[in-house]
């Protein structure tokens, strides 16, 4: 299952983009998309060579989950410890670096309203009801959360790996099965549709 990873980047991510790759879906980010108030609970990589640019302001690192990697030792500045999130710099940091990404973006619980997404099961934190995802019903899930709205070319492609001009009914399948599932554990959100875009409705 892989995740949706924004990366912003001054600088190459040398071995670390092979590692990254493994585990996540990576989009590109740029100034004016980290820039907007709109931007918010995605996983977000700063991949600097200096200092972290004007345009990003202190709400984006409260309103994503951020960490920054600094191609170059760096001396920390009161800007930046202001800021409060993880720092790594160089290749000496490589692991514990990855080790960082595991622990922000992949090892975490995901809650939204009453529902918890934890391993391979959805639940309801009031009620305690359950059901179990397979790895794509988990996968699509995990993405409507992030994202709050999805296309159907995304969903396709990037997640069931469809071409877009492929006629099938396969993304109706796997959304009906996780709306009844939500529906079963008295969910306070649903998955919702307007022409080719999907959403989280509460």
């Amino acid at each position: 299952m892989k995740h949706t990873l924004y990366i912003y980047s001054q600088a190459p991510l040398f071995e670390i983009i092979n590692e990254i790759l493994v585990d996540f879906i990576v989009v590109p980010l740029t100034l004016d998309e980290a820039s907007n108030h709109k931007f918010k609970n995605n996983n977000t990589l700063l991949v600097l060579k200096n200092d972290i640019p004007k345009e990003i302001n202190k709400s984006f690192f409260s309103n994503n989950n951020v960490v920054v990697f600094f191609s170059n030792k760096h001396k920390f500045n009161d800007t930046i410890k202001a800021h409060n999130v993880n720092f790594f710099y160089g290749h000496s940091n490589v692991k514990k670096f990855l080790d960082e990404i595991n622990t922000t973006f992949i090892s975490k619980t995901l809650i939204l309203k009453n529902i918890e997404i934890l391993d391979e099961k959805i639940s309801n934190i009031n009620s305690g009801e359950s059901m179990l995802l397979t790895p794509l019903e988990k996968e699509i899930l995990i993405v409507l959360f992030e994202k709050k709205q999805i296309t159907r070319e995304f969903l396709l492609e990037e997640i069931l790996k469809i071409k877009k001009d492929i006629e099938t009914k396969t993304i109706e399948s796997h959304l009906t099965r996780i709306r009844r599932k939500l529906l079963k554990i008295e969910s306070e959100i649903q998955i919702s549709s307007k022409e080719d875009v999907f959403f989280l409705e509460n």
